[in-house]
């Protein structure tokens, strides 16, 4: 995956369940963040185990 020079990577802090699967983590990113999940840019997640 390539990011242009604008786009940012966000890592969340705290553990993410990761069974939410992928449309789970976009409404996470659209109601905690208030971003769009489309819009270039990098989140990261990880579980409680702290692998991603």
């Amino acid at each position: 995956m390539w990011l242009s020079a604008g786009s940012r990577i966000w890592l969340a802090a705290a553990p993410v369940d990761m069974r939410l699967g992928f449309d789970g983590l976009a409404a996470k990113v659209q109601g905690v963040l208030a971003a769009n999940p489309f819009c270039g840019h990098a989140f990261v997640f990880r579980n409680r185990a702290g692998i991603a």
